[in-house]
């Protein structure tokens, strides 16, 4: 017998395929993400980034900052997660990331956010199931100023054939 959560279970289709990345088309990309101290002290020490600027106030305040810097691994990784559910879910491999630039320092407290355009979308030549698409990421602050962007590409999956 089935449980009764399954029977109220609806299946919904998260991500887009590779006839969803229209040249041109903007994605703007749910919700933001504010970084804490917390945040940006476990993330530097986990991946062994032992820059001052990162973890000490008065060393950070001493170079020109008003505060600690949040590590700029930890902005690309948040901006480019949060593309991942619009772009990327129905991805079958990640290809790479070109011409990333940090605009601004980001701090504690910031809260970023990311939007995102389509800038090339082909088949492959090898799967027909799949494309490759480009897209260029930009992440803001919470003032929308611009504090980072990059291209990064992707396999996609074409939309499956319909079931009769």
């Amino acid at each position: 017998m089935e449980p009764e959560f399954r029977k109220r279970a609806v299946e919904r289709q998260r991500g887009h395929w590779y006839e969803d990345f229209e040249i041109g088309r903007e994605f703007v990309h749910h919700w933001g993400r504010t970084i804490n101290e917390s945040d940006n002290s476990l993330f530097s020490t986990l991946t062994l980034h032992f820059n001052p600027l990162y973890f000490n106030r008065e060393f950070a305040v001493a170079h020109g900052h008003p505060r600690e810097q949040v590590n700029p691994m930890l902005v690309f990784n948040t901006v480019f997660g949060l593309s991942v559910e619009d772009l990327s879910e129905n991805g079958a491999g990640f290809l790479g990331v070109d011409e990333l630039t940090y605009h601004s320092p980001v701090y504690p407290g910031d809260t970023l956010t990311a939007r995102s355009t389509v800038l090339a979308a082909r088949l492959s030549s090898k799967n027909p199931q799949q494309a490759i698409c480009t897209w260029h990421t930009k992440g803001f602050n919470e003032h929308g100023r611009l504090v980072i962007d990059f291209k990064r590409t992707n396999l996609i999956y074409r939309r499956p054939a319909a079931k009769d």
